[in-house]
């Protein structure tokens, strides 16, 4: 036998020996391998299986992570095998043959997952689909509705852009706003989003999928399809205007037909607008169709309140389209600003004393008797037993600035001061109730006894512990809130057990209960007057979860026919 042949037929035996079946590759990989790499679960929900076939033990990888918020405010993120929408019946096994079976509820859109599995060294990965993953036509509120994971289509405007490298901004339609985190650029590549010439007024149209992250509804590293560039653009910086008002000017560049600014009706009272100056855009070489520029000349009244706020929009027009973009205008405020409305449950601050009072006029006392609350600023004359009054001023915060006097004020109960009785001191907090005058003109007081003490420290009499809550409000229990007659301008404090509270609460709603009953809370601000969507911070900040005793002031309301307590704000927490 020739020597080729000889060597065809040891390469033949070494070539069948190297097929045997205890070696067969299946799927790819000697350790592992699938039945299948791709499942589909219908939109309307189902199970899909998947037969693993290992020499190893094995597990899916923990590719996907939720976020955890501590009691104290941190944050843990938790990894997983799944994704939150997806389950399986085992998640891991040993050597051998095992049917993974994955379940999804019904979904409205489309979502999938890409899944890792290791056995020894080796990994196989599989793609778990629900519905169809083309995008859907959406408003910014049916992206907001919408499941996690499903791929959008929406078109907005720019209303703010708070990242130009990874591409982090606002998009608002006329239904509501989603939060944009990540957009990719003409390539489909990350970190690149000024290439794109987005700017605050254009109108855009993007595709990705939608996550939420801390109650926050996001669409993730979205594709963009269409900008529309804005027809105005604001030059001028926002800024914050004084507590004193004065002239402002707000200054566009457009290519409409003209500029129009529009002041809210909210805001009509304290901005006022004055005139406004066009200068035309001079073409050059480069562009023949330059913007113009438009200065509109504003002004604001003195602000005897707290810090506002109010949105200019700014409009152009060119026959075709209309853009429109807004202007922030802030004004400072004053440090107390008047409140109160001079009753039991609601009384005044010095700031709103000194306001009333004056409205009186010189030398005229008030018919009715008036609480305020304040702080002693100076005493003149302490509680003597002699005559059975104290004088003494009192202000918001405790200075001696914008003071209202007690003028020979009566003890508790309207009762003379006796030997032993507690004493007044400079940064005591009081509330007295009385009649009030412009005494001369020149000075507003509560008359000569005709006044007393009602709390002192959060004390109504000798040992006895005051219901005037935070603010003035009436301190009441669940039951007596709930019998209280329905109003917007009386205030009650109440604490109680947070029950009944749903995570990811941007509101704070939840109900409230104590040993006397129980109550809906609807929503809860981090201060009086507060914005809303807050409580989540609130919350991580100050501890608040289920289980919580917490302090709150609000009004009594109702909706459909279910007391709930209205413009709530915080007060305290206890765990």
């Amino acid at each position: 036998m020739k020597l080729r042949y000889i060597l065809g037929v040891v390469l033949s035996a070494c070539l069948f020996a190297g097929c045997s079946d205890d070696d067969e590759m299946i799927g790819g990989f000697k350790s592992i391998s699938l039945d299948q790499t791709y499942l589909s679960i219908p939109e309307k929900g189902g199970d899909a299986t998947v037969t693993i076939t290992a020499k190893d033990s094995w597990s899916f990888d923990n590719n996907f992570t939720t976020i955890v918020k501590n009691s104290d405010g941190t944050r843990d993120t938790l990894h997983h095998p799944l994704p939150t929408w997806l389950t399986a019946n085992v998640v891991s096994g040993a050597a051998g043959e095992t049917k993974v079976t994955f379940h999804a509820d019904a979904t409205n859109g489309g979502r999938e997952a890409n899944l890792s599995i290791t056995a020894g060294d080796r990994k196989q990965f599989v793609n778990v689909r629900q519905g169809s993953m083309e995008a859907s036509d959406a408003t910014c509120a049916e992206v907001i509705a919408g499941p996690d994971s499903k791929t959008y289509r929406v078109t907005g405007t720019v209303t703010a852009i708070a990242n130009t490298t990874y591409g982090n901004w606002y998009l608002q339609d006329a239904t509501g706003e989603v939060y944009i985190y990540g957009t990719l650029d003409k390539n489909g590549a990350a970190k690149n989003f000024l290439s794109l010439g987005i700017e605050v007024g254009d109108v855009v149209t993007v595709e990705g999928p939608k996550t939420t992250y801390n109650g926050t509804v996001e669409l993730v590293d979205v594709t963009v399809i269409k900008i529309v560039k804005s027809l105005i653009k604001v030059v001028s910086a926002e800024e914050t205007l004084p507590t004193a008002g004065g002239n402002f000017e707000v200054k566009v560049a457009y290519k409409g037909n003209g500029a129009y600014l529009t002041i809210p009706d909210e805001a009509k009272d304290w901005i006022q607008y004055k005139d406004t100056k066009f200068i035309a855009g001079e073409a050059t070489m480069t562009e023949s169709n330059p913007a113009d520029t438009a200065v509109f000349q504003l002004s604001v009244a003195p602000n005897t309140g707290d810090t506002r706020k109010a949105a200019l929009e700014l409009k152009s027009y060119d026959g075709k389209k209309n853009s429109s973009v807004t202007y922030t205008v802030t004004q400072e405020g004053i440090a107390n600003p008047p409140s109160g409305s001079g009753t039991k449950a609601d009384p005044y601050n010095v700031a709103g004393i000194l306001a009333y009072t004056k409205s009186l006029g010189a030398d005229v006392t008030s018919e009715n008797d008036i609480y305020v609350k304040g702080k002693i600023s100076s005493i003149k004359y302490t509680y003597s037993a002699q005559y059975g009054t104290a004088t003494y001023n009192i202000s918001d915060d405790g200075q001696e600035d914008n003071v209202f006097v007690v003028y020979s004020s009566y003890f508790f109960n309207n009762e003379p001061w006796q030997d032993g009785q507690t004493q007044i001191s400079v940064g005591d907090d009081v509330v007295v109730c009385g009649k009030v005058i412009y005494y001369g003109g020149n000075t507003p007081e509560f008359a000569s006894k005709k006044s007393w003490l009602v709390s002192l420290n959060g004390k109504t009499s000798e040992g006895g512990e005051s219901k005037v809550g935070a603010d003035g409000s009436t301190i009441v229990t669940v039951a007596e809130f709930n019998a209280a007659p329905e109003s917007s301008d009386v205030w009650y404090q109440l604490t109680g057990t947070v029950k009944n509270l749903k995570d990811n609460d941007q509101y704070g709603n939840f109900d409230l209960v104590d040993s006397t009953g129980s109550v809906y809370v609807y929503g809860v601000l981090s201060t009086k007057g507060g914005a809303k969507k807050e409580f989540q911070t609130l919350a991580a900040e100050k501890g608040i979860k289920e289980g919580s005793t917490l302090t709150i002031v609000g009004t009594r309301g109702s909706y459909n026919g279910k007391i709930e307590v209205m413009n709530a704000y915080f007060i305290s927490v206890s765990n």
